[in-house]
C-alpha cells in the first residue's frame, strides 16, 4: 500500500508539473526566433549612410573645383589673359622636367603649399617647394605641375604657371 501511495504521489506530482508547463506555454508571449532586436544594426547602417553622404558631398566639391580649374586653364590656353596681346608669348622656365610626365619627385607639405601665392615666379615657387614636381602638361607659355604630398596618404597639389608666374593652385589631402 505504501508503494501505491508513492506511485500516486509521483504521478500526481508529474501531472501537476506537466499541467503547469502547459499553462505557462499557452500564456507565454515569447519572442519568435525570427524577431531579433535590430536597433543597434539600424543605427550602424544610419551612421554609415551619413558618412557615405558626407563623402559624396566632399567628392562633389572636389569635382567642382577641378572643373573650375580646367575651365580656367582652357580659357587661358586659347584666349590668353584678358588685356594682354594674344600674339605675345612669354617663355616658361621648364627646368629639368623636360617633357610632361617627368619630374624631380619633390614631396610637399600643406605648410609649403599655403606659402604659395598667385603671381609668384617659377623660381620663387621652386625655392619654397624645393623642386618642380612632375610636369603634367606643357603648352606654349603654360606649364602644369603635380606635387605628391609628403605624408604618403595620397595627398597632392596641382600648380599651374603661365608666362613664368603662378596662375593657380589646388590641393587635396596635403598634411
Amino acid at each position: 500500500m505504501n508503494l501505491l501511495k508513492n506511485k500516486k504521489k509521483v504521478l500526481g506530482g508529474t501531472s501537476l508539473v506537466l499541467s503547469l508547463l502547459m499553462l505557462s506555454a499557452c500564456g507565454s508571449e515569447g519572442t519568435p526566433a525570427s524577431s531579433i532586436d535590430t536597433t543597434a544594426i539600424q543605427d550602424k547602417i544610419a551612421k554609415l549612410e551619413k558618412k557615405l553622404t558626407e563623402q559624396g558631398i566632399k567628392n562633389d566639391e572636389q569635382a567642382q573645383k577641378i572643373a573650375a580649374l580646367e575651365k580656367k586653364l582652357n580659357e587661358l590656353g586659347t584666349g590668353g589673359l584678358a588685356g594682354e596681346d594674344a600674339n605675345v608669348q612669354t617663355p616658361v622656365t621648364a627646368g629639368n622636367n623636360g617633357s610632361a610626365g617627368k619630374g624631380d619627385g619633390v614631396l610637399i607639405t600643406f605648410a609649403q603649399y599655403e606659402k604659395l601665392e598667385v603671381g609668384m615666379s617659377v623660381e620663387e615657387v621652386i625655392e619654397i617647394l624645393g623642386g618642380e614636381g612632375e610636369a603634367l602638361s606643357e603648352a606654349e607659355n603654360m606649364v602644369v605641375y603635380n606635387y605628391k604630398g609628403a605624408a604618403g596618404n595620397g595627398g597632392n597639389a596641382v600648380i599651374a604657371f603661365q608666362g613664368g608666374k603662378l596662375l593657380t593652385k589646388a590641393q587635396s589631402g596635403l598634411e
